[in-house]
């Protein structure tokens, strides 16, 4: 069977592989020169698999208006007049509740860990060229005894999930992470929760030299510099995909591409109920004399992940809600330096820190859409896994390409029912 792949994203190129892998043609389209080119680029590069807590839990409705009346947050709205964003926050309050919560917590890592998985299978059947992949696991941290409290309370929902954790004080916390010493110093670390099953890597490293296996040994075609204009339907299946090159035509079809090509989906009645929360990162040079922390951690009050990839010290994190407007916004870059210098006495070359940001798909339920689309038959779904694109990133496309071949895991019934809410009537 042939199959067409819209984005060379970590989604897109994983979904290429598994499918490839299966015996299928795959062609993968994106506008980009490259792959990996936008939100798999420079991301916080954690694969945070024990990381279930949806956005809707930690951030609430109320705590979202008190972040955006504070001066130095990570939050920021500017998307005033966007209908479609109101719709989204309404279901993304929906899921806030404690039942909600921990049900998609409970999908979430059922997820994650068939990621896992499947990380770990491509690993051992394939040559992959080094991507600064590390088994060390994460240490998420608290600045306030309150909110590490609150987080140790929740920790039995972890156990019944089966995740392995450790809780700290702060000076276990150091010895951890050395250069954790500074907030400890000024008694601004209340201590943390290591995640020993939980990983690091360079999510764009990882994807191109996933692409070359793919096009080497799979014989997958990857055409770069293509915009799609629109799917072709003809009401019952899609007939094939228009873009600037040619109408692309398979006998199925994937969307792979994240918050970008939401109107596509609008295009053809779909709306995938995904909506772009902007991110940013900083990655600076730490070779040589700069001692930059080398186990990954989350700066949790502060949502930033941190990473040590290679001779990369990356921050991630902060919020913008202001639709797909493609404009840096000064503000999160410099809290996310104010952040980075107040808590570490060494965190690489600074004053060269390269930036960037990138869209990440949200789903109110913080659910990824993963599916047939059943409506058209041969059009299949995989994207709104919001920031956690690079750590279900092998897990979701494995499942994708075991729905394409018909085989329903009873593990992952939930997703058909995801599927069931996402046609414009």
């Amino acid at each position: 069977m042939k199959v067409i792949v819209l984005g060379a994203g970590i989604i897109g190129v994983t979904s290429a592989y598994f499918l490839a892998r299966q015996g299928h043609e795959v062609v993968v389209l994106d506008r980009a020169s490259a792959c990996a080119a936008m939100c798999s680029k420079a991301n916080g590069g954690q694969l945070s698999y024990s990381h279930v807590e949806t956005w809707a839990q930690s951030i609430s409705g109320g705590k979202i208006l008190s972040l955006l009346l504070k001066p130095n947050s990570f939050l920021s709205f500017s998307d005033f007049t966007n209908k479609r964003f109101y719709s989204w926050f309404y279901q993304f309050y929906q899921n806030s509740s404690l039942f909600k919560s921990h049900e998609n917590s409970k999908n979430l890592f059922a997820i994650s860990s068939y990621s896992k998985k499947a990380l770990h299978q491509i690993i051992a059947d394939e040559d992959l060229a080094n991507f600064h992949h590390k088994k060390e696991g994460i240490l998420h941290f608290y600045r306030s005894q309150k909110a590490l409290q609150k987080a140790v309370a929740n920790l039995e929902e972890h156990k019944n999930l089966g995740i392995k954790f450790e809780v700290l004080n702060a000076a276990n916390c150091v010895k951890k992470e050395p250069t954790l010493f500074k907030l400890n110093e000024v008694q601004k670390l209340a201590g943390g929760i290591f995640y020993p099953q939980d990983e690091s890597g360079d999510c764009a490293l990882f994807a191109k030299a996933l692409e070359k296996i793919c096009r080497e040994k799979y014989k997958v075609k990857f055409e770069y510099g293509v915009e799609v204009k629109n799917i072709l339907t003809n009401r019952k299946k899609i007939t094939g995909i228009n873009t600037s090159k040619e109408v692309f035509a398979g006998d199925s079809y994937v969307y792979a591409l994240g918050a970008a090509g939401v109107s596509l989906l609008y295009g053809i009645e779909i709306d995938p109920k995904i909506y772009p929360i902007k991110g940013y990162s900083l990655s600076s040079d730490c070779s040589g004399e700069f001692m930059a922390p080398k186990l990954a951690l989350t700066d949790v009050e502060n949502k930033i992940v941190y990473s040590r990839i290679g001779n990369i010290f990356r921050a991630a994190g902060s919020a913008e809600i202001c639709g797909l407007q493609n404009k840096e916004n000064p503000k999160h870059f410099s809290f996310l330096k104010n952040v980075i210098t107040s808590s570490f006495s060494d965190f690489g070359d600074m004053l060269r820190a390269g930036g960037w940001f990138g869209f990440r798909p949200f789903r109110p339920n913080s659910t990824p859409l993963i599916c047939e689309a059943k409506k058209y038959g041969n059009l299949f779904l995989n994207s709104g896994h919001g920031s956690l694109g690079w750590t279900l990133s092998c897990g979701s496309a494995k499942i994708l390409s075991e729905i394409v071949e018909q085989k329903n895991n009873p593990e992952f019934s939930f997703l058909r029912k995801e599927e069931e809410k996402i046609y414009i009537k």
